[in-house]
C-alpha cells in the first residue's frame, strides 16, 4: 500500500514536470526563431482602439460563457439570482472568471477540477451534476470550434467543407451508437474504473434535458465567434497578417489548449497553435509569418492578464459576498408571544 501511495504522487509531479518541460522548450524554440526587438514591438503596434476591441470582446465573451452556464445548469429553476449584470447572474458569472483565471494559470488543464467545487460552493449545485455539466460544455466548445473551422477557415475549398460537416454527423452517430451499446451491456453494473466513470459522466451529460437548449448553443456560438474574432484583430494588427489568416490563428491558438501536455499559463502551445494556424495560409519567408510569434506572444499575455485580473476580483466579491450570504441562510429568530 505504501508503495502505490508514494507512486502516486511521483507520478504527479512527473506529469507536471513534462508538461512545464514541454511548454517551456516550445516557447523557448519559438522564441529563439524571433528577434527580441520584434517581441517588445508587438506590444506597442496596436493603437488603443485595437486593444479597445480585444478587451472588449474578450470581456463580452466571459458575460456570454456566464450565460450558457445559466442556461446549462437551469440555475433559474435551482434559485433566483439577487443580482443580475446585463441580464447574466452575477453568481454564475463569479464562477466562470475564478475557474476561467484557474484554467489560465495552472498546467495540463488541472484548472479543470475547480469547476466542480466552484458549482458546488456558490451555485448550491450538487458536484456530481457539475462535473456532468462541465463535460458537456467541452463537448459543445469542441463541436463550435470545428464548425467555426469548417465554415471559415482561409483556403478550404467546398468539398473539403462538406466532407468535414458530413464527417463530423457520422462521428456523432458513431460516438452515440457506441455509447447506447456500451450501456445496454452494463446496466446493470456499477460504475468502476476510469472509462466506466467516464461513460456514465457523459451518459448523465447526453441526457440532461437543459444541456440541449438551443441557447446553450447559441451562447456557446456567440462566445467562440467574438473571442475568435477579438484575437484575429490584435493579431492582424500586430503581424499584419490578413484578417481571415489571424482568425485562423487565433482558432489555432484555442485548439492547441485541448492538448492534455500544456505548460505554465499554457506558455508554448498556444503560441505553436497560434503560428501553425496562420503558417498554412502563408508562405514560409512571409513577413507576417515571421510576426506570428511575437504577435501570438501578444495576444497570449492580453488574454491571461485579463483572465487573472477578472478572477482576482470575482474572488474579491465572492469574499466580500459571504457574511451578507451567512446573514441571509441563517435562520429567522422566533418571535416570543
Amino acid at each position: 500500500m505504501k508503495t502505490t501511495t508514494a507512486a502516486a504522487p511521483s507520478s504527479s509531479w512527473l506529469k507536471k514536470g513534462l508538461a512545464w518541460g514541454v511548454g517551456l522548450g516550445l516557447l523557448a524554440w519559438l522564441l529563439s526563431r524571433t528577434p527580441f526587438a520584434q517581441v517588445a514591438d508587438a506590444f506597442t503596434r496596436p493603437g488603443w482602439a485595437t486593444w479597445l476591441i480585444t478587451l472588449g470582446g474578450l470581456l463580452v465573451s466571459y458575460v456570454l460563457r456566464a450565460a450558457r452556464l445559466q442556461v446549462v445548469l437551469n440555475l433559474e429553476g435551482h434559485h433566483k439570482a439577487s443580482h443580475r449584470w446585463l441580464g447574466v447572474r452575477t453568481d454564475a458569472l463569479r464562477v466562470i472568471l475564478m475557474h476561467n483565471a484557474a484554467i489560465n494559470l495552472l498546467p495540463m488543464r488541472a484548472g479543470e477540477l475547480s469547476f466542480p467545487w466552484l458549482a458546488s460552493r456558490e451555485l448550491g449545485m450538487p458536484v456530481a451534476r457539475a462535473v456532468a455539466c462541465l463535460l458537456w460544455m467541452r463537448v459543445q466548445d469542441i463541436v463550435i470550434l470545428l464548425v467555426l473551422g469548417l465554415l471559415l477557415w482561409p483556403g478550404l475549398q467546398l468539398w473539403m467543407r462538406a466532407a468535414g460537416f458530413l464527417g463530423m454527423g457520422l462521428g456523432w452517430l458513431l460516438v452515440g451508437g457506441l455509447s447506447r451499446a456500451w450501456f445496454e451491456r452494463h446496466a446493470n453494473q456499477a460504475p468502476t474504473g476510469k472509462l466506466a466513470g467516464l461513460m456514465h459522466r457523459l451518459r448523465h451529460a447526453l441526457l440532461e434535458p437543459e444541456h440541449h437548449h438551443p441557447l446553450a448553443w447559441l451562447a456557446t456560438l456567440a462566445n467562440w465567434s467574438l473571442k475568435l474574432a477579438a484575437g484575429a484583430t490584435l493579431l492582424s494588427a500586430v503581424s499584419a497578417a490578413p484578417w481571415l489568416t489571424s482568425w485562423a490563428g487565433a482558432l489555432g491558438g484555442e485548439l492547441a489548449a485541448i492538448v492534455p501536455l500544456q505548460g505554465p499559463a499554457g506558455f508554448g502551445t498556444y503560441e505553436a497553435g497560434v503560428w501553425a494556424g496562420m503558417a498554412i495560409d502563408l508562405p514560409p519567408q512571409s513577413p507576417a509569418l515571421a510576426h506570428a510569434v511575437s504577435a501570438a506572444l501578444a495576444l497570449h499575455v492580453c488574454f491571461l492578464l485579463c483572465a487573472v485580473l477578472a478572477g482576482a476580483l470575482a474572488s474579491v466579491l465572492t469574499w466580500a459576498n459571504q457574511p451578507r450570504k451567512r446573514r441571509q441562510d441563517a435562520p429567522s429568530p422566533r418571535r416570543s408571544d
